[in-house]
């Protein structure tokens, strides 16, 4: 379903807006989009969620009045297999699951089957290839990494950061 969930949400949101509405929020498994402001006149705020498998906890909030935004990653959908974590995302280029540190991958875009479809991808290529391709293609995206220590170090495209709330 690299593309499923999003693609679900463009067609709720199409109905949506055939229907008049300039106002929603659709979510479905997480993929979510946006058109419009809230009730109280302010962007709507998605979380990134934090990638820990024991809570659930938001690593970072996106304001947007227009667009999408999807996740992707491993720390939901995965198992353990002689102390190794085997994701249930397969690397085409390899024909096996993936195996980086790459925890999550989270995208910005228009639609959210475009930000649904960048987010496996980048997901599949990793920190590192990942992100070099979400800058060259101008992506809005947001790498959570596992770092050594057992955090995350985020890695945020010029794109994404431009999103963000300035503190």
């Amino acid at each position: 379903s690299a593309i499923a969930k999003g693609y679900g949400v463009d067609r709720v949101a199409q109905a949506l807006e055939a229907k008049g509405f300039d106002r929603y929020l659709v979510e479905v498994g997480g993929e979510l989009r946006v058109r419009g402001e809230t009730a109280r006149g302010a962007p709507w705020r998605l979380g990134v969620e934090a990638p820990l498998e024991d809570r659930r906890a938001v690593q970072a909030i996106v304001p947007l009045t227009e667009g999408a935004m999807a996740t992707s990653g491993d720390y939901r959908n995965y198992y353990e297999q002689d102390g190794e974590r085997i994701s249930h995302t397969i690397d085409p280029r390899a024909g096996a699951p993936i195996t980086h540190r790459l925890a999550s991958v989270s995208v910005v875009a228009a639609d959210c089957t475009t930000a649904d479809g960048w987010a496996t991808a980048l997901n599949v290529l990793g920190p590192d290839d990942g992100y070099a391709a979400a800058t060259k293609e101008g992506l809005a995206a947001y790498f959570l990494v596992r770092a050594p220590d057992g955090g995350f170090d985020a890695k945020i495209t010029p794109a994404f950061q431009r999103l963000l709330p300035r503190d």
